[in-house]
């Protein structure tokens, strides 16, 4: 089993290291640079342990770490990309090059510009060398020893017994260079005992039993073989392995044209594609979910009086708890209780069957309509982002019992599940409520069409378009 920490906490303890040397290296060129009457220190050791230099030499590289965090550096760390690995590292190398100058070197600055500028290229040049030079060799050893299958991740093949011969040419597929190691084969079919005469050496189960094998053997890895009989087929098994929170690659040349453009591919002698992760890099991933915890702990800060305000309304409006929980399905399939102000009367549902809410719905109380048209009840869901639940933007998240209408009707709902559900998404900016589920396929569109445009600019711009939404009243 591949312990991803330790080789994460390598590259940390690396990255801290080099960083500051390069900074200590700097100050050095720094001393003998500038004249000893505006330094005002006598020698390079009085220079060096200044107490501002003291504190610098710690700060910075602890805030070059949350930059390399934030570029994504630390999320794959075993099977990486030289050239990204290169351009990453000189990328952050100008942020902290940037970050020095304005922080500690305008003090610095002379009139000769040229002389500025070489300061500079100094700095750029030992923030980006004595990093990356590490790394490299941490980089390299790692993919030596993939080279050599000594580092591995334990992976299921997932395929159906009424198409045998695709599992050898599957497994007969993977290069070493993607450290991926088939361990079992996995029976969508559930007839997992059809497979033993199968010539691969690997044990065979049935896909009911997937999480007890993925426990028992320690599995990091989900290679889904396509059905024979179309996509939508695939999707369906694809549905049922993403709340195992594992990584599910499958075949580039089985995908839609549409998802094959939209997904990063790892290159191997078989292109394969994580279908269970979206088609944003790392480091905008690492930089939303920042985002995430930032504005929802301001906003949590910021209307924790107002909530309690308005639960306090609720409350003396009609009986029944202020706030309420309802089940909804998020990343990777998994459930949660998503948390809002209660709208509508107490126990709204007696039968426990779902019920979608429309415009004209006695269900929902007087101080609920206010709530509704201003979506004031979502506001408790700041604590679902900030606890990793959701996101501020992302798809619908949706109850388990029309989630499961849904991959019926359109099995690429399976895809939805590859990101965080959000507090706001471009499906109720653009459609808004739905009333059954014929509307919810509808926003279900626009869902999709969110995965494959997502990027930080498009958040913005669908926080922007739900303020508008909000500040009007146009929330129902």
């Amino acid at each position: 089993m591949i312990n991803e920490s330790r080789q994460r906490f390598r590259y940390i303890v690396a990255d801290f290291l080099s960083t500051g040397m390069a900074v200590l290296l700097f100050n050095v060129v720094r001393y003998y640079d500038l004249p000893a009457a505006y330094t005002g220190f006598a020698s390079l050791t009085s220079f060096l342990c200044s107490p501002i230099l003291i504190v610098g030499q710690i700060l910075f590289p602890t805030v070059m770490l949350l930059i390399y965090y934030l570029s994504g550096y630390y999320t794959h760390v075993y099977v990486k990309s030289r050239t990204s690995e290169f351009s990453t590292t000189l990328i952050t190398a100008v942020i902290g090059t940037l970050l020095m100058i304005f922080a500690t070197l305008l003090n610095d600055l002379t009139n000769d510009r040229i002389h500025d500028y070489n300061l500079f290229l100094i700095l750029l040049g030992l923030l980006f060398a004595v990093v990356y030079l590490p790394r490299l060799a941490i980089t390299s050893r790692t993919a030596r020893l993939i080279a050599q299958r000594r580092i591995c991740f334990n992976t299921l093949i997932v395929g159906y017994s009424s198409a045998p011969d695709l599992y050898t040419r599957q497994i007969n597929g993977i290069e070493p260079s993607t450290a991926i190691c088939p361990v079992a084969l996995i029976d969508s079919d559930n007839h997992a005992e059809t497979l033993a005469d199968i010539d691969t050496a690997l044990p065979a189960f049935d896909i009911d039993n997937i999480a007890e094998v993925c426990h028992s053997m320690h599995i990091e890895r989900l290679i889904v073989i396509p059905h024979p009989d179309g996509w939508e087929h695939t999707l369906e098994t694809v549905h049922r392995l993403l709340p195992l929170s594992l990584s599910i690659y499958i075949a580039a040349g089985s995908l839609p044209v549409y998802l094959f453009r939209s997904r990063l591919m790892n290159l191997t002698a078989e292109p394969f594609i994580d279908i269970s992760r979206n088609n944003l890099p790392a480091s905008t991933i690492n930089i939303k979910r920042a985002f995430d915890v930032v504005a929802s702990s301001l906003l949590l800060a910021v209307s924790a009086i107002p909530i309690l305000i308005l639960a306090l309304a609720v409350r003396i409006n009609s009986d029944g708890p202020a706030f309420y929980r309802q089940r909804r399905v998020g990343l990777h399939g998994r459930q949660f209780d998503i948390i809002k102000l209660r709208s509508m009367i107490n126990k709204a549902e007696p039968d426990g069957n779902p019920q979608l809410s429309h415009p004209d719905d006695h269900r929902v109380t007087g101080i609920g309509r206010i709530l509704r048209k201003y979506r004031l009840d979502e506001l408790p869901q700041l604590i679902n982002v900030l606890r990793g639940d959701m996101s501020i933007v992302g798809p619908r998240p949706e109850r388990p019992h029309y989630a499961a209408m849904l991959l019926e009707r359109d099995p690429a709902y399976a895809l939805i599940h590859c990101v965080r559900p959000g507090l706001t998404s471009l499906g109720m900016v653009k459609y808004g409520y739905a009333s059954d589920v014929e509307q919810m396929l509808e926003r279900l569109k626009y869902d999709l069409l969110y995965l494959e445009n997502i990027s930080v600019t498009t958040d913005l711009k669908i926080i922007l378009h739900t303020a508008h939404t909000v500040l009007s009243g146009k929330g129902v």
